[in-house]
């Protein structure tokens, strides 16, 4: 599929989330929806549980201490981040 499919595909679950309102209640504390972050042709897709504060705040994941810790391993790996697709569960 190309990038721009994919793209349009992810922008469409997004608008579809905030326009259906999916799950009021989280939506109600939550300051950003965290869809995903890097490269949506990625080999390498990693999915996390839920966004904590820092990704809430900033609408990325795994920018907080995870994150942190994730970047050091990919980095160990010899992976870049920008090089992989990273998501969360929950949005």
């Amino acid at each position: 599929m190309a990038n721009t499919n994919k793209r349009v595909l992810l922008d469409q679950i997004r608008t579809d989330i905030i326009k259906n309102n999916i799950c009021p209640d989280l939506a109600t504390q939550a300051t950003n929806l965290v869809m995903g972050d890097g490269n949506i042709d990625a080999d390498i897709v990693l999915i996390g549980e839920a966004p904590g504060k820092n990704e809430d705040e900033q609408g990325l994941p795994f920018v907080g201490a995870a994150g942190k810790f994730l970047n050091e391993m990919l980095e160990g790996a010899e992976v870049k981040r920008s090089d992989v697709f990273i998501t969360n569960i929950v949005k």
